[in-house]
């Protein structure tokens, strides 16, 4: 049932908490199912003589938090992407795409090709882009200010540029910001808290995918903190608030149901426990799905197709050894 808020022009707040990633995806798509507000979107379809075909989307403010992101069995049994493709680009083997600002400027009139991409999120956190064509690294600069002060709250990173992403005709970052926090756990060692900001996310096609690769890149910039430190530091917690966490009506049919139905059918076909007991392990996933694919993108074909200059070549090779050497825990 869709939350009464409907009536008051009110978008509702909800809070998931859950031990791991499947086990949030879950709660949250139900969250947002039973208490989200009916509302259009700009994607929703319509027919020739002007129609809705799709029913309205359902929509929330929700913050989630995962007390253990690589709690396993950490992937969920639902994906949209190839998820080992899907880290590398978090891990930025595909920021070569991303027009240099000044060309950036100058394609804002016109469209911009497949090839031409206005950021990834890696490239806006680790090379933002400054109107003077040089970039800062904003994650290296929260490292190394967690390393130096743990319990700082100002290690942060922020994707928007506001001279160009308001002019960018569709491809907004729906990733805002990034924090790290790295407070001390009962031994004594720190534990890297990720907190990321969202404009806009799709509940169903990428919620888990993204908390997936975020907390990938979260897993490395522990191993960061830990040289610069000289510290135990692991991965701990990671929460999300999104602006809008939404759940698009043309998915509604998608799930295996009718539109009247709804997502009803994903709730026939799973409670919290089958969902979560259908989920992969990172052992599983990378040895079926994470490793195969980062290989494949080193194949011929994907290499003629990406044109991977060699920067990019070597970080998926160094993906790929430390997941086999069980360095990364995918």
């Amino acid at each position: 049932m869709v939350n009464s808020t409907s009536g008051e022009g009110r978008i509702p707040t909800l809070h998931v908490e859950a031990e791991s990633i499947p086990q949030a995806y879950f709660r949250a798509m139900k969250a947002v199912w039973e208490n989200g507000l009916a509302i259009r979107t700009e994607y929703d379809r319509k027919n020739e003589a002007g129609d809705y075909i799709d029913p309205p989307s359902r929509d929330a403010r929700v913050l989630i938090e995962v007390k253990d992101p690589f709690a396993q069995p950490r992937y969920p049994p639902i994906s949209f992407c190839e998820i080992g493709a899907y880290l590398a680009e978090i891990m930025g083997a595909k920021d070569f795409r991303v027009l240099p600002m000044d060309r950036l400027k100058e394609a804002l009139d016109g469209e911009l090709s497949t090839q031409e991409w206005p950021y990834t999120y890696h490239q806006r956190l680790f090379a933002h882009p400054c109107d003077d064509g040089t970039t800062v690294d904003q994650m290296a600069l929260a490292v190394e200010r967690v390393a130096r002060t743990p319990y700082t709250r100002r290690a942060i990173a922020s994707t928007p540029v506001p001279h160009i992403d308001p002019h960018l005709k569709e491809d907004v970052p729906c990733l805002r910001e990034v924090q790290l926090r790295c407070p001390e756990d009962a031994g004594g060692n720190l534990a890297l808290n990720m907190n990321t900001m969202w404009r806009s996310r799709d509940l169903y096609k990428a919620w888990g995918d993204n908390v997936i690769a975020i907390t990938f890149m979260q897993s490395t910039l522990a191993r960061a903190i830990a040289e610069q430190s000289g510290r135990e530091v692991r991965a701990g917690s990671y929460a999300d608030y999104s602006a809008s966490l939404h759940i698009y009506g043309q998915d509604f049919a998608a799930v295996g149901g009718s539109v009247e139905r709804g997502l009803q059918s994903f709730f026939d076909s799973f409670d919290e426990e089958t969902f979560v007991a259908r989920s992969l392990t990172s052992e599983m996933a990378a040895e079926m799905l994470v490793l195969p694919q980062l290989r494949e993108l080193l194949s011929e074909r994907q290499r003629e197709q990406w044109q991977f200059p060699p920067e990019s070549v070597a970080i998926i090779e160094r993906l790929i050894a430390g997941i086999e050497s069980g360095e990364y825990t995918a």
